[in-house]
């Protein structure tokens, strides 16, 4: 970071070291909880290796730990302080790691990882990294498996933007799908899924997307076919026999 318009990477770095007093007061909330639930709704199984970008203090790391008894899962995030927060949280798991560092530079091991989940983080890395962020997410999952990238409603954070710029983070853009894909399609990830839903706000204050590997897609499987009912097939008789 550094460049023209947006804070340097000490900068980000400095804000969130203060900002972890506010993560680890909030903790666990209704957003963790619904991540997770995405998550579980497609596919992320209690064996999996999970790499959580912008782990935070750790809120959804705990719940992710819960929630794979024979699987694992890697969190990485800019602040040093913001990990030791998430360290303190997930010192009782065996199953959970976390590393401080930027996303474009961390290591997050060799093996690939059976799901990559961005929980509400794209919207505060800068537009113009979004091509080597997608590069090294495309390098870390699985064919068959997949990311999860939850973020606000992009409507709804400009409304912020133009109403209450006090609340906002030191960075944090509004991400519109067509960007968002365009890069990811660059990457070889597809979109599987889109949808806008509600936590807090009725008209709906974020979005959840799913993408996949292209090369991960295979064969198509023809679904089985009900039979007809008994009267469909009397009918189709009698209309042959005239």
């Amino acid at each position: 970071m550094g460049e023209i318009g947006h804070p340097s990477r000490e900068d980000v770095t400095a804000f969130y070291d203060e900002f972890v007093d506010r993560q680890t007061k909030v903790g666990i909330n209704l957003r963790h909880e619904a991540i997770l639930a995405w998550l579980l709704r497609f596919g992320m199984s209690p064996e999996d290796r999970v790499l959580e970008i912008g782990c935070g203090a750790g809120p959804l790391t705990q719940l992710l730990a819960e929630a794979l008894p024979r699987g694992s899962v890697f969190g990485a995030d800019l602040s040093p302080r913001t990990i030791e927060a998430a360290e303190e949280r997930l010192g009782r798991f065996d199953n959970a790691n976390v590393v401080a560092g930027d996303v474009l530079e961390v290591d997050a091991g060799s093996e690939p990882y059976d799901v990559v989940v961005l929980p509400d983080v794209i919207e505060h890395i800068p537009m113009e990294m979004h091509d080597a962020l997608f590069g090294r997410i495309a390098s870390w999952v699985k064919p068959q498996g997949f990311v999860l990238i939850h973020y606000p409603n992009p409507h709804h954070l400009e409304w912020f933007h133009e109403n209450h710029p006090e609340e906002l983070q030191i960075v944090d853009q509004p991400i519109h799908a067509d960007l968002l894909t365009a890069t990811a399609y660059r990457h070889g990830l597809y979109l599987d899924y889109f949808e806008r839903y509600s936590i807090w706000i009725r008209e709906g204050d974020y979005i959840a997307a799913v993408f996949r590997p292209t090369s991960g897609v295979g064969e198509w499987t023809r679904l089985p076919q009900p039979k007809p009912s008994l009267w469909r097939r009397i009918a189709a008789r009698v209309k042959r026999a005239r």
